[in-house]
Formats: C-alpha cells, structure tokens, sequence
C-alpha cells in the first residue's frame, strides 16, 4: 500500500530498459509508487485492479497502442493524468490525444526529470483546479449566509426557506435543541431583509431574572423603581426599524407574555413605570429549545400568542440528524482556531473524523466547535489531529461502525488506503469474534485460511496480533 499523499503512477511501454529506467527514477529518486506493464492489454489489467493517479504510456506499442490505453484508462478514473511518450512520426497523433484527454506528450530522446517535471506540474494543476471547484460550491451553497455551514439535505431546504422569508415582514419561530445555531439563522433572516441596515437586537429570555426582563426589554422611566436614576430604553425601542431576537422565549412568565402579544398585536407597549405607549417597527425572531405546543397543552404557555409567534416555523435539525456536514464544520473550526492561535493548518485524522462522525453530539455544533477548539489546543507541533486529542466522552463511541457513515471530504480520499482500512476492519472484527482462530476467522469472512494469512502480513498484523 502507498503511503497518503504519495501518488500511483502506471508505466506502460514495451522498451524494457525504458520503462524501468522510468520507474526507478519515479520511485527511488522521487518517492511514487510505480508499477510497471509491457503492453496495452497488461496496462488494461493493471488499471482495472490498481488505481492510478498517472498513466505514463507509450505511443507505439505492440496490440492495444498508447492512445487506446489513455481512452480506457480515462473511463475508468477521469481524473487520471495521461503523459504519452512518443518517438519519430508519432508526434501528431500524440497531439490527437491530448485533445482527447492527455495531460501532454514528452518526445524522446528525453532526460528522466523531464517526467518528473511534468508530473509535479500536472499535480500542482490538478491541485488547483479541485481547490477551484471547492471554492466556487463554498461561495456559491456552503457559505451563503454568514457562517452558518452546511451542505445536508435539511440546510438546503432550511437555505431555501430563509431565502424566502427573508424579504417579508412576517414572525418567525425557530425550534431545535440548544446549540443548534439558532441565532445565526436569525441573522441569516436579518441580513438577507429590507431591514439589513438596521440593527438585529438578541436578548435570551432564558438567562435574566423575571423582575429585570421586563425593564430590559421594554426599557424603564426614571423612577419607576429603586435604582432607576434615569429613563432607560429597552430592547425593543433599540431594535426600531429592524430586528429582535428573543432567545428562550418559553422561559417568559405568563404576565409578560401578555405584554409580549401585544406588542405583536398593536405594535406598541408602555415602559416600566409609564404611561405613554411607545410605537414601535420591529420584526420579531423568537427561538426555543423547549416544545412550545406541549408548553401550550400544558397551560405553561399562552396559546394566543403562540399562534402569534409561530407564523413561520423552522427547525433546525440536531447534528446527529445532519451527520454528512460534521467534516464541513470540523474543517471550518479547525481552520478558525488555527487562526486565532497564529497556528499552521491542521488535519483530522480518518480515525478521528470517524469517531465525530459516530458520536451522538447531544450539545451540537456548540459541542462540536467547543471539541475542535479543545483539539487544536492539544495538538501542540503535530500537524495530524489524533483520536487521543478528542475529549473522552467522544473517544468512547464506537468507531467500528466505519461503514454507517462513510465521508468523502472535499479534497478526496486515497480510494486503497481507505479500501486498506474497511480491510483491516473486517480481518479484526473477524478475528476478535473467533477468539483469535484464523481457520474461523477465515470461514467468517469466506476466505482460504492461507488468504487470510497474506493478507494479515500484508497489513502488518501478524507480529500485533496473538493468534493462532
């Protein structure tokens, strides 16, 4: 298996001191893996069992020629990067395939770095051109409002709803469990209105005594208690041609829900200790981790006024339910904490990702972000984040369901190391279930004892492992 990061090249040509030349120099001197194959039928096979990063392929070859071997490799894997090489009076047709496909051509007699030059260039391009098209889905769906990330299913919709809604004036209720971002989809509402240039006011309900509630949001007049020297504006009164946001909304007393509705009714309200009404424009976003309508059959919470608030609902999701945007998120907050501690950027390892990806997150992406913030301080010079870098209560989830949540990550993954892992995987779980036999183990997995050997020296395990 080749290491991550280190490139499989397939060199075809018929020359043998050629073709070897051209792979040892590749191997030894700039640290691929290369296999070798001496026609275009061998080649064919060898794409079909390996994948390939690069194909280096002769022009002329005897049977199957360079071109064809470029078109059938090019189906199979259409990133492949094809280098033909050609001799006297192949040149034109060398150039044919480089309109259908080929990276570039190299005429002999050439020097071996040659090659290498050209692959170093082929990869930097190849290189640019993916991070291109991550870019461009990242400004175009990842990133479209603030920092809310997420390219799932349910984000779409909630994207598309947001989008909407946005521009009218309408109340807005949003739902889901703490830590789900439920204030920034009120800020995604509020700067994508009429009403971005004001302000967008964020009070939480849930985190003021009831006495002051009421002062903070509606404001007080000098007076109006013990300690109030002057007139005060409330929350309200700030948010005036904008946005409120009440946070927690079903942590309000009964009597001020009653002001609350009125406020939604009438569009005005007194301050504490005054007379005069106070007219206000304001769009209202409140939020709940609570069940409001439980609340409301309950008698916990005004029905009126739920109505009232629950013009239109959205839901926002828990993190287990969206489990495909976890690398999104963890690649955004590693990136951000990187940045904040002047660090170079770091990675999340396969066995790490996999435990993020298995564990139930009850504290969500606050949860999620407060682990990576964690992680990116215990890091320390490694580049690679490890499992052990994870709080423990993430550590304890059960990795082995690698194949319940398989992630791409945008950049891609090496197709045999990950195939290596799944491997691996199934030898050990096979191996733990028969107790350590290999002849069970074997006929567990519907292998020939002998194959299972191989395969266990291949992956290294034989010394690690106590088994017969």
């Amino acid at each position: 298996m080749g290491m991550p990061g280190r490139e499989n090249i397939l060199v075809v040509d018929d020359e043998i001191e050629l073709r070897e030349a051209i792979a040892a120099y590749l191997n030894q001197e700039e640290g691929y893996e290369v296999q070798q194959a001496s026609s275009g039928e061998e080649g064919l096979e060898s794409l079909k069992k390996n994948v390939f990063d690069i194909l280096i392929t002769d022009m002329k070859l005897p049977g199957l020629d360079g071109n064809a071997v470029l078109q059938q490799a090019l189906a199979i894997y259409p990133e492949i990067i094809g280098i033909i090489i050609t001799g006297y009076g192949t040149v034109e047709s060398a150039v044919q395939a480089m309109k259908s496909g080929a990276y570039d051509y190299i005429a002999k007699p050439f020097q071996l770095i040659e090659i290498s030059l050209l692959i170093k260039q082929a990869l930097e391009r190849r290189r640019l051109k993916e991070e291109n098209a991550y870019l461009k889905t990242q400004l175009k769906e990842k990133y479209r409002f603030e920092s809310i990330i997420g390219n799932s299913q349910p984000m779409q919709d909630i994207f598309q709803l947001v989008e909407t809604i946005a521009v009218t004036n309408s109340t807005v209720l949003v739902t889901g469990e703490t830590g789900t971002g439920k204030e920034l989809i009120a800020k995604a509402i509020h700067f994508n209105s009429q009403r971005k240039d004001q302000k967008i006011v964020s009070i939480n309900c849930g985190a003021i005594p009831e006495t002051l509630l009421e002062s903070e949001l509606f404001g007080h007049v000098k007076g109006a208690f013990t300690g109030a020297h002057h007139t005060r504006i409330g929350k309200f009164e700030q948010a005036h041609r904008g946005s409120i946001f009440l946070d927690e909304i079903g942590n309000m007393s009964p009597s001020l829900q009653v002001k609350l509705l009125r406020v939604l009714q009438e569009r005005e309200f007194e301050r504490v200790g005054g007379t005069e009404p106070v007219k206000v424009d304001v769009r209202i976003i409140a939020a709940t981790s609570a069940n409001l309508k439980d609340m409301v059959e309950r008698n916990e919470f005004r029905s009126d006024l739920y109505y009232r608030l629950n013009v239109i609902p959205i839901h926002l999701p828990s993190l287990k339910d969206r489990r495909e945007d976890i690398p999104l998120l963890t690649k955004h907050f590693i990136k951000k904490y990187c940045q904040n501690s002047n660090l170079e950027l770091k990675t999340m390892s396969q066995d790490a990702m996999k435990l993020l990806m298995n564990y139930n997150w009850p504290g969500n992406i606050r949860q999620l972000e407060n682990a990576i913030e964690r992680a990116v301080a215990l890091v320390g010079t490694r580049n690679l984040m490890l499992s052990s870098d994870l709080p423990s209560e993430i550590q304890k989830t059960n990795a082995n369901l690698f194949l319940s949540e398989i992630y791409i990550p945008d950049e891609g993954v090496n197709f045999k190391i990950e195939i290596s892992h799944v491997e691996k995987e199934l030898i050990l779980q096979s191996l733990k279930k028969s107790g350590g036999n290999k002849k069970q183990a074997a006929k567990l997995l519907n292998l020939k004892r002998t194959t299972l050997i191989e395969k266990l020296k291949r992956l290294n395990l034989l010394d690690q492992l106590n088994v017969d």
